[in-house]
């Protein structure tokens, strides 16, 4: 990466170029919106809100946008640019600035970041177009003012399936309750997350149920047991043998590395 990013953190002012630039008026049609913006749900009854003030008083804030083909991107104001749209205004005030995609993105991200207006799938969604565009995850950390392990775990919410990213971003369940379903095997989580959603688990009962031992029962004779433990420790995995004289060996891994370690292991080469 030939650039590393400055200014995030400090918020939209660092990322504009420090010319003075007089807002502007421009048909509402010639706006399109941002196809990189980080948020994806909007909340319709602030939305209506907002759209009656705006007719009342008009757009105050100016929407920040730049030049594209024929036409003009919208970089930052979504929620006023979909009011506006609402309260069925023809022009509406903007700036135009020359931005490329990397700096776009970032003043979408950073916008709504001050605000708070995005969910955990949201947010881990537009720090992965950073990861995209070439930003390290310490990087994105320090650019958006947050540790590096929140950027690390809200990346990790993108490895949940989408029921569970649905449930998320509607906050029918928590990032907690999401980081703990990653704890467990992707064959349990359906079950858990239902739980979650009907009987309330809590965050701490579902990494409890993520942490309990798995029972293994022992085979009747020691001498099998003897190898399943010895087999476990020069694999590093869970094993389990199953039957005596006929059966069958199981091993057990809990992500994709697991995986790719089990058949190295065992001398697969795909």
């Amino acid at each position: 990466m030939s650039k590393k990013p400055r200014g995030l953190g400090r918020g939209l002012d660092a990322l504009l170029p420090k010319t003075a630039a007089s807002p502007t008026r421009l048909p509402l049609a010639l706006i399109r919106p941002n196809p990189d913006q980080p948020r994806r749900r909007f909340d319709e009854e602030a939305l209506a809100e907002l759209a009656a003030s705006i007719k009342k008083q008009g757009l105050l804030q100016p929407l920040l946008v730049r030049p594209r083909g024929e036409g003009y991107e919208l970089v930052a104001g979504e929620r006023r640019y979909r009011a506006a749209q609402m309260a069925g205004l023809d022009e509406v005030p903007v700036v135009v600035r020359e931005l490329d995609d990397r700096s776009a993105l970032e003043i979408a991200l950073v916008e709504n970041l001050q605000r708070e207006d995005l969910n955990p799938i949201e947010e881990a969604l537009g720090y992965q177009r950073l990861v995209e565009l070439g930003y390290a995850q310490g990087e994105i950390a320090e650019a958006v003012g947050k540790a590096r392990s929140t950027v690390t775990n809200a990346l990790r919410l993108l490895q949940l399936d989408e029921p569970t990213r649905e449930a998320l971003a509607e906050g029918r369940i928590s990032a907690g309750h999401a980081r703990a379903l990653l704890m467990l095997p992707e064959g349990e989580r359906p079950v858990v997350l239902n739980r979650i959603q009907k009987e309330g688990l809590s965050v701490r009962q579902v990494e409890r149920l993520a942490r309990r031992p798995k029972k293994k029962p022992a085979p009747r004779n020691e001498a099998y047991a003897q190898l399943a433990r010895d087999l476990e420790r020069q694999l590093g995995f869970r094993v389990r043998l199953v039957g005596e004289g006929k059966g069958r060996l199981e091993l057990y891994y809990y992500s994709e590395e697991e995986l790719n370690a089990i058949l190295e292991r065992l001398g697969y080469r795909g």
